[in-house]
């Protein structure tokens, strides 16, 4: 067996699969050391599935969906491999890796093999030593060796790069072809090469500040490759000296503002989705890998120029970089099928120059990306573990410049409300334009003339827009404002064409963030009104948005369109859901605003319940209702992605009585700077077991960021018993009414509800209902009844736990054992009563009962007793009858129908006050607090 070298070499099988077990399993990874085991698995495992698929004993087919195959996806395939042995691997799918790049090499097309794929073929060939007696060629015939050679060679090329046909990028890329060849021994003489580095050093050299506009014309194309270009002339590191290490030092920087905890190292431009996201995996692995990483002196490191490092926290802190690594990976897992194949255009969009006919091509760019940073992971300390999302995603403000004539640059903004990424660079297509950008949150339609959050102007049979590089841009806190003063043609400008002659009129943007609302004014003019002229604002999928329009000047009709399943409105990331738009009557001069607010994505631990399903539909303009992505009923959601916060209900049903599984669940959500409110409906559980619980309830209550009380005496009770942080905000929401949950099922009238049941009329019947609790005082009621010396009184009781006595009274009809039983039945035991009776233990641990919000619901007055949470909760719906049977006895004998009209009054009023419509905004107003005062988007 041929090595690429004398490391260990570990089999693999194809056991591993990128299954919602394996993406949790990474999101949760603790160690650098076992990133580099999943990603070297992820790779191996989808080589398997596509062999096996698609390319059965690793036959590259001519043609693949309809569309022919490059000798680009040999190349990649090979180089996979390549970074597999360097990163370990021994074999795939049952062969060595060597024996498959034999038979791959063989079979090389070397003329159609050029540019990125040569240097690849090169570089895979170099790990073997030098070409004359590469033990990769040494069976292949004379023909064969030759194509080999002439694949590695993209001399040719340099004519294209001259006549400025290719990007300027393409000089590194033929500068590291050059390099290759001289150290496969191909060529002696360094001329070429040497004048490469020169010509290198002046394409990404000339900015002073790093960034490379990769147009010829010097529109100001920045995008993915004004950090990707320094990561692929690494090799060419020590030739370009100086100019290399700053340049890698403001990509690092770059990524570090704009990217996201999706992975994302450039959100737009070309090349976003998941190369973007491969892209922070290999930039992660080579900052980690860094000589100051590794030596423990991150902290102290600085780049030469301090505004290198504006982040105050070191280009290269390991751990920094590994959770950023850990976040690319969660998205990468979720990036082939189970075919082994991309799915990066399926129901979302590449640039139209990666569509689908290089859909082999990209599966291999991105497994090649993957092996390359699982092989630098080797140099990483393996007991390295990642920040934290707050640590690693900190908040930033700031316009990074990429020029320094020019108002080149991006605005980059993280904050405890809202993060993203805006460009003002050059060219008008779509995912150019100065929109916001960020995957899951806020994403535009790829390579289109489909502008948005920037106007479109129809006029001359064109259509413009406010694009390219401004004419001015100042940044103040959280607020950009930009000015263009012309109108150039919409999706053009990416390779430079010629476009039509500019539409004269001007735009000034302000653009500012106000808490979680992004905030658009725009003023527009032109020297004659236009044909049309529009606004539009998509919306992704999982994150729906609040828009509100206001026309300042002029005049507009604002509407929502949906575009799901439309091919033009796909994202590299989605396929977006919506777009909002606002139709203006042309006139020379228009001035406009939007507010754009994106709903709160909250994970309910009680989803389904009653109180659950009466809350949420009364926050659907503010708060999206989603499961919970932890506990035993959890929805896969790896990174809590799908969530902003979560809405904790009854701790214990998270984890049961597990400590060791609550404070797992706990640590990753503050891990993944997930904020918890928790609506505090216990004081402990049912079960009591103080010695269990309360140590589960004070693990909560110290992680909880907000917390809802029922009540003011709730509040204090819980607040004396356990310790909250510092930070958390307390908030008394009043528990809502069930009335309208009950009234859902049109119950019956009162006969009806007698007939039902089996009850002959009664004066004044008095209900118990609700499970049975150690507080609830059933027996007490019961004997109270049977003491009391009225003849018109009636009690109808479903809430026996067992052990009670019932008296043998024909005033106590009904005296059942509880049961869960329907919402129509429950309505009818309702209807019966006509009062019901909540008597609970003043002393007792509980903080609520839901069965208050019934009594309110239906206007029934309560015979309560003096336990703090009803004298405050049902106020004067209430009619206070102590706890004991003697006192429960004698005032019921008291009591009057005056009495039983005043509660019933009061419990009417106290229904409106206890509308969920009344609560709902109460408990959205703390989750938007809860969350701008969090540390990351």
């Amino acid at each position: 067996m041929l090595k690429a070298d004398d490391g260990p070499k570990v089999p693999f099988g194809g056991s591993y699969t990128p299954s919602d077990v394996q993406r949790q399993a990474v999101s949760a990874v603790t160690t650098a050391g076992e990133l580099a085991e999943h990603l070297r698995q992820l790779v191996v495992a989808t080589l398997e599935d596509v062999e096996r698929a698609h390319l059965p004993d690793w036959r590259i087919p001519r043609f693949f969906a309809g569309h022919q195959v490059a000798a680009d996806v040999r190349a990649d395939v090979c180089f996979t491999l390549h970074h597999l042995a360097r990163a370990g691997v021994g074999e795939v799918a049952g062969r060595p890796l060597d024996q498959i790049l034999i038979g791959l090499l063989g079979d090389i097309d070397g003329a159609g093999t050029h540019t990125f794929f040569s240097y690849r073929i090169a570089e895979t060939l170099l790990a073997h030593g030098r070409f004359d007696g590469s033990p990769l060629l040494r069976a292949m015939s004379d023909a064969q060796v030759a194509q080999v050679a002439q694949a590695v060679d993209s001399s040719d090329w340099l004519e294209l790069l001259d006549a400025g046909v290719l990007p300027r990028n393409y000089a590194g890329v033929l500068a590291r072809c050059e390099l290759r060849r001289v150290h496969l021994g191909l060529v002696d003489d360094t001329a070429r090469l040497d004048g490469l580095v020169e010509r290198v050093r002046g394409v990404v050299g000339a900015n002073p500040l790093g960034a490379l506009d990769d147009s010829n014309d010097g529109i100001g194309r920045y995008d993915i490759y004004t950090a990707d270009v320094w990561l692929f002339t690494e090799p060419l590191a020590d030739r370009l000296g100086e100019v290399w290490e700053r340049g890698m030092a403001r990509a690092l920087d770059l990524v570090l503002a704009v990217g996201d905890p999706h992975g994302t190292s450039v959100p737009w431009g070309r090349s976003t989705g998941d190369l973007s996201t491969a892209l922070t995996l290999e930039l992660a692995a080579f900052a980690m890998s860094r000589p100051e990483s590794r030596s423990g002196r991150h902290n102290e490191h600085r780049a030469r120029d301090p505004q290198d490092d504006p982040t105050g926290f070191g280009l290269t802190n390991p751990a920094v970089w590994l959770r950023r690594a850990v976040d690319a990976t969660t998205t990468l897992l979720d990036g082939f099928d189970d075919g082994g194949l991309t799915t990066a255009h399926a129901y979302r969009a590449q640039d139209a120059y990666r569509g689908p006919e290089r859909r082999l091509q990209l599966t291999f760019d991105l497994l090649g990306k993957i092996a390359w940073a699982a092989a630098a992971l080797g140099d990483v300390d393996p007991d390295l573990t990642p920040a934290s999302a707050r640590e690693a995603y900190p908040p930033v403000d700031r316009l990074v410049a990429f020029e320094t004539g020019r108002p080149a640059g991006v605005w980059a903004h993280r904050s405890a409300g809202a993060g993203f990424a805006v460009p003002f660079v050059g060219a008008t297509r779509s995912h150019y334009l100065p929109a916001l950008h960020r995957p899951g949150r806020w994403e535009v339609p790829v390579d289109r003339d489909l502008p948005t959050w920037t106007p479109l102007v129809i006029d001359r049979l064109k259509r413009f827009t406010a694009g390219g590089l401004p004419n001015s841009v100042e940044h103040r806190d959280g607020r950009v404002v930009a000015r263009w003063e012309s109108f150039i043609e919409s999706g053009a400008g990416v390779e430079g064409e010629e476009a039509t002659a500019p539409l004269a009129g001007s735009r000034t943007m302000d653009l500012s963030v106000e808490g979680r609302t992004i905030v658009l004014r725009d003023d527009l003019t032109f020297d004659r009104p236009p044909v049309a002229v529009g606004v539009m604002i998509p919306e992704v999928a999982d994150v729906p948005l609040t828009v509100e329009w206001q026309v300042d000047r002029g005049e507009g009709q604002a509407t929502t369109v949906p575009v799901d399943g439309v091919s033009e409105w796909r994202s590299s990331w989605s396929e977006l859901a919506k777009v909002h738009q606002l139709d203006l009557t042309p006139a020379r001069s228009l001035s406009y605003s939007v507010r754009v607010t994106p709903l709160i994505r909250a994970g309910s631990t009680a989803f389904g319940s009653h109180y659950h399903q009466a809350l949420y539909p009364a926050m659907r303009d503010r708060v999206v209702e989603r499961r919970s992505p932890v506990g035993w009923d959890a929805v896969d959601d790896p990174g809590f992605r799908s969530i902003d916060l979560l809405h904790l209900h009854w701790p214990e049903w998270t984890a049961f009585d597990d400590l060791d599984e609550h404070r797992r669940i706990v640590e990753a959500l503050d891990d993944a700077d997930i904020p918890i409110v928790w609506t505090a409906h216990n004081l402990t559980p049912h079960e009591k077991q103080p010695e269990i619980h309360d140590p589960i309830y004070q693990l909560w209550a110290g992680a909880v960021a907000g917390v809802i009380h029922h009540s003011a005496w709730g509040e204090a009770r819980l607040r004396s018993r356990y310790d909250f942080g510092a930070g958390c905000v307390h908030r008394v929401i009043p528990h809502g009414h069930f009335g309208a949950t009950w009234n859902a099922t049109e119950p019956p009238d009162r006969a009806e509800a007698e007939r039902r049941l089996g009850l002959s009329p009664a004066g004044l019947r008095i209900g118990i209902v609700g499970a049975p609790r150690a507080e609830k005082l059933v027996q007490q009621v019961l004997d109270g009844v049977a003491a009391c010396s009225r003849d018109d009184v009636q009690l109808v009781c479903w809430s026996l736990r067992g052990d009670e006595l019932v008296p043998d009274d024909p005033r106590i009809p009904i005296a059942e054992a509880y049961r869960n039983v329907d919402a129509a039945h429950y309505a009818t035991r309702l209807v019966a009563c006509d009062v019901l009776a909540l008597v609970f233990d003043e002393a007792g641990d509980m903080l609520t009962t839901g069965a208050a919000g019934d009594s309110v619901g239906f206007g029934l007055p309560t015979l309560r007793s003096e336990w703090g949470y009803l004298t405050e909760h049902l106020g004067a719906a209430g009619l206070p009858v102590g706890q004991t049977s003697a006192s429960i006895a004698a005032a019921l004998d008291s009591l009057t129908d005056a009495d039983v009209d005043r509660a019933r009054r009061g419990a009417l009023r106290r229904r409106k006050e206890l509308d969920w419509s009344v609560l709902a905004p109460l408990t959205a107003d703390l989750f938007d607090n809860v969350l701008r005062r969090g540390t990351t988007p």
